[in-house]
């Protein structure tokens, strides 16, 4: 028997209205899905605005010839010791000012910046109303250029790019630095180089002398020295101080050409090399006496010759490995924290820029070729002494002592503010050994560190150590160093490593409340549990003697002991991420959240059609009869 499905389904519609019913639920439930549809693309774009945004840097397609020079600095600003600074600023670069400085004078790679006289380390800079810096500009070519700031040498550059086409770019990289060894000298090196068809033009521009009401200008004259055939120019003038005190000062530098011309597919470099001599703060009354005053100005204009003959001596390029070899040596110590995308999150960046300018402002009298072993070895002890130092919490929580610099006297003020928070925390001996005490101290102070008579002691809190830390080379004992690494491990705890640079060494570390055996330290890290005591004490111990380590237990009277609990997820989360959410983009929270909300509001639908909210009235069919 053949079933015909065509006219089985056919007769069912008769009987039954199937599809008049279809029909007219479809035209009456159209409105509502629409309004659902409307609706659920609203919440998606509510959500996409209230939902918060991981933290990205921006893939900026910055100008070829800049990202083609910047190359070279790229692992550096990984590291965060080196920081870009286009202009204008681009997304996520921190505004920072190109400073350089060796604790007597202090110069920015800016148009306002002028040279800043440093007669104490306890006052402020000092404009002496000179800028040797040359701005360097064309009226042909369109230009874009970057600011480098490269802490860990000492040194700020700026690389301008004059485009002539889209594929080829003639750039000019300056570089200035105030050497670290040779404390009355400046250099600024510029180098052009022109690989395009067409003849390069720039005009060079130096400011020199602003006009100020407190200097008056005493002398004016040419030199000229046995190894250059360059001629210079010296200057000397008198500078009124706030303190009704005067200074006199002398400057001898090059004389620079105000344009050039540079050949098509070659390479120009120029070298201006400034010294700056000046006196301590002279009282009016003894400028008085004219003989006095010769003795001072003829005294000065003799030591800037010789300087400028000794720089004349060497090669540039032996200058410069003075200068980057002394910063070098300076930044064996240090500070590193892992990156954080939490918002208002101070990062490496803006911890190596404060502790760079804070540097800038200190003197290195270790590295300085002028002075005598006596007064060498004097630092050098005093280098060591850290007793009671450092007295308070982590200066990490400080906010105005990580505060941005706008200018050069922005520069010396937070300089000041460090040093005197220092100083009045147990570090003045420590600091009297230069821009190394300085280091030591501040890394101290940022770690909590405190140097008791005989040992070492960390005060964190273990409720705040979210990110990793590693402090590096910090003196303990003439004959080595300790390094410590915080970490957060895979089960949100934070750990604790510990080493020092000298097996030879005889140190001995424990963790808080020194419950446990103290550890011999070595080369290789040991590791620590953080742990919290009732009441609070440091999470670590460091001692030379075993013995006392072992006494040290006995001393510290704690009534509790436990290791710290792990960190909360959402915490930890904030930092890596920039959101609460974990390590899903937050696209997919989004996606999820609103296929939820599309799910209930159909099934939603569902119970309402089931409760009868949607009523229809169905057409009424007589069955027929079938005799």
């Amino acid at each position: 028997m053949t079933i015909n499905l065509r006219n089985l389904f056919k007769d069912i519609d008769r009987r039954y209205g199937i599809t008049y019913t279809y029909r007219r639920l479809k035209r009456r439930s159209r409105r509502p899905f629409f309004c659902l549809i409307i609706g659920a693309i609203i919440i998606f774009y509510l959500l996409t605005r209230w939902m918060p945004h991981e933290v990205t840097q921006k893939n900026i397609n910055y100008d070829r010839c800049l990202r083609n020079r910047l190359e070279q600095f790229s692992r550096d600003h990984e590291e965060m010791s080196t920081i870009f600074n286009h202009e204008p600023i681009q997304y996520g670069e921190i505004v920072s000012l190109p400073f350089t400085g060796n604790g007597y004078l202090g110069l920015s790679l800016s148009s306002q910046s002028q040279i800043q006289l440093l007669t104490d380390i306890r006052s402020p800079f000092i404009s002496s109303g000179y800028s040797p810096i040359v701005h360097i500009s064309s009226d042909t070519w369109e230009a874009s250029s970057v600011t480098i700031v490269q802490m860990k040498q000492g040194l700020v550059r700026r690389i301008q790019c004059f485009k002539f086409s889209q594929e080829r770019s003639a750039h000019v990289t300056q570089t200035l630095y105030v050497h670290r060894q040779r404390p009355s000298l400046i250099v600024q090196e510029i180098e052009i180089i022109n690989p395009s068809e067409h003849t390069f033009d720039l005009e060079l521009q130096q400011k020199s002398q602003i006009s100020k009401i407190d200097v008056k200008q005493l002398d004016e004259q040419n030199v000229q020295f046995d190894s250059s055939k360059d001629i210079y120019l010296m200057i000397t003038n008198q500078l009124s101080t706030r303190q009704n005190n005067l200074i006199i000062y002398v400057i001898i530098t090059n004389k620079v050409i105000s344009n050039t011309h540079v050949k098509s597919g070659s390479l120009e470099k120029q070298t201006i090399l400034t010294v700056v001599k000046f006196s301590q703060p002279l009282t009016k009354t003894s400028i008085l006496n004219e003989t006095y005053f010769d003795e001072w100005k003829n005294r000065l204009q003799k030591q800037a010759k010789e300087d400028m003959a000794s720089a004349l001596s060497i090669s540039t390029v032996r200058l410069l490995k003075e200068h980057i070899n002394t910063w070098s040596s300076i930044w064996q110590s240090g500070f590193r924290i892992s990156r954080s995308l939490a918002p208002s999150a101070m990062n490496g960046d803006i911890i190596n820029r404060t502790i760079y300018y804070v540097l800038c402002s200190t003197p290195s009298p270790i590295y300085e070729f002028n002075i005598d072993e006596v007064k060498r070895n004097e630092f050098n002890q005093s280098l060591f002494q850290m007793d009671q130092c450092y007295e308070s919490h982590s200066t990490l929580i400080g906010e105005k002592l990580w505060i941005t610099p706008g200018d050069d006297l922005a520069v010396s003020q937070l300089a000041h503010l460090w040093r005197s928070t220092l100083s009045r925390k147990g570090c003045f001996t420590l600091m009297r050994s230069g821009a190394d005490g300085v280091l030591q101290s501040m890394l101290l102070s940022i770690g909590g560190i405190r140097f008791r008579t005989h040992h070492l002691e960390m005060y964190l809190d273990p409720k705040e150590l979210h990110r990793d830390m590693f402090f590096r080379s910090i003196n303990f004992g003439k004959q080595y160093h300790v390094n410590i690494s915080i970490t957060v491990a895979h089960d949100n705890r934070a750990v604790i490593d510990v080493s020092i640079d000298n097996d030879n060494a005889q140190a001995y570390a424990c963790d808080a409340g020194c419950l446990d055996p103290p550890t011999k330290l070595s080369r290789e890290p040991i590791r620590f549990p953080v742990k919290m005591t009732s009441p609070p004490t440091a999470i670590l111990y460091i001692a030379e003697d075993f013995e006392y380590m072992v006494q040290l237990k006995d001393t510290l009277h704690v009534k509790e002991v436990e290791i710290a609990p792990p960190h909360a997820h959402d915490v930890l989360a904030l930092h890596r991420h920039g959101h609460k959410l974990g390590g899903l983009p937050v696209l997919f929270w989004i996606v999820l959240a609103f296929l939820i909300i599309i799910f209930h509001l159909f099934l939603l639908k569902i119970i309402l059609n089931e409760m009868g909210f949607f009523k229809h009235t169905l057409p009424t069919y007589t069955r027929a009869r079938v005799l």
